[in-house]
């Protein structure tokens, strides 16, 4: 299974302002003034290097998470990166005839906002299908694509839509993959997925809070993530945040490495970042988790990541 991020930022889409490109300048600047950079060829070379030592810009899109296998394209969650997977495929395939699935973990706006902008959803032939635990779907969609908001209704788009209502902690096939959902703690609830091919295993986990941390609660996201070989997990506060800002529906780095090596999970992508959070503030808490998995939890192997638009992996 092929798993690229098109969107992880939570709430809000959130650009680089001009500080944050002046930071970039400045450093690029700084880095290059020790290097040769008297013709073209060797500045970009030195601009390569650099780019090369430095982590990886987080980006500001909204959650979208696309993965692959057996020619399907399963895409969860419809942010504003979904705008640019959209384009993506287009350039890539064939405009009409595909086929696209979409898993909905809920329609707050981060979540649906970028729907209206998938341009597959534009061309006949195009067939879409909406899978989600909420028995509305449709209904919310419309809503959002009223003429009020956006100049075009949903019923105006030429892909055809099937909107598939999946049962609370039933699992249904698709092809080889057997794909399960899990309802999180988030206001308007939320649904976590997994996708299960042969021995692997990924799991989509945004918008979720784990307040309640008795071993009964626990277990319920225990079962759900075992042995996934990648979690993609919403860590959009800092443990203090997380207290004071209980209720809210999301969770912490801390949340999801307890829960990842409780789990038998090998890989976790900390995801849903924090609008007001620079990059820089980003790598510093992915820092910060990984020394607590070394400190809590030296025999466990757990690999942490933080995801960033772009980042593709294989599962």
């Amino acid at each position: 299974m092929f798993v690229r991020f098109w969107g992880v930022r939570g709430s809000i889409p959130t650009p680089p302002d001009n500080l944050q490109i002046k930071e970039q300048m400045l450093a690029l600047l700084e880095y290059a003034s020790v290097k040769d950079i008297s013709d073209s060829y060797n500045r970009e070379q030195v601009l390569q290097d650099f780019l090369g030592e430095k982590p990886p810009l987080v980006g500001g899109n909204t959650s979208c998470v696309e993965l692959r296998t057996d020619g399907k394209i399963i895409i969860f969650d419809m942010g504003t990166g979904l705008r640019k997977l959209g384009h993506h495929l287009l350039n890539e395939l064939p405009r009409e005839g595909s086929e696209y699935h979409i898993f909905l973990s809920h329609s707050h706006w981060d979540h649906i906002q970028g729907f209206p902008f998938f341009a597959p959803a534009y061309l006949p032939g195009n067939k879409i299908f909406f899978y989600s635990v909420h028995p509305d779907l449709k209904k919310r969609l419309e809503r959002q694509q009223d003429f009020q908001f956006f100049p075009v209704r949903l019923e105006n788009m030429q892909a055809r839509m099937e909107f598939i209502q999946m049962q609370e902690n039933c699992h249904i096939e698709l092809g080889s993959l057997v794909i399960e959902n899990r309802e999180l703690y988030h206001p308007g609830k939320s649904f976590a997925y997994s996708v299960k091919k042969g021995n692997k295993k990924f799991v989509f986990a945004t918008d979720s809070e784990y307040k309640d941390t008795t071993p009964s609660a626990a277990q319920k996201y225990i079962s759900f993530f075992k042995d996934a070989d990648f979690l993609v997990f919403d860590a959009q506060y800092t443990f203090s945040e997380g207290i004071l800002k209980e209720d809210w529906g999301h969770s912490t780095s801390v949340a999801g490495i307890d829960l990842a090596v409780e789990s038998g999970v090998k890989r976790i992508a900390l995801f849903h970042h924090e609008p007001d959070y620079n990059d820089t503030k980003l790598y510093s808490m992915l820092t910060q988790a990984q020394r607590y998995r070394r400190i809590n939890y030296p025999d466990s192997a757990l690999e942490i990541i933080l995801a960033y638009e772009g980042l593709e992996l294989e599962v």
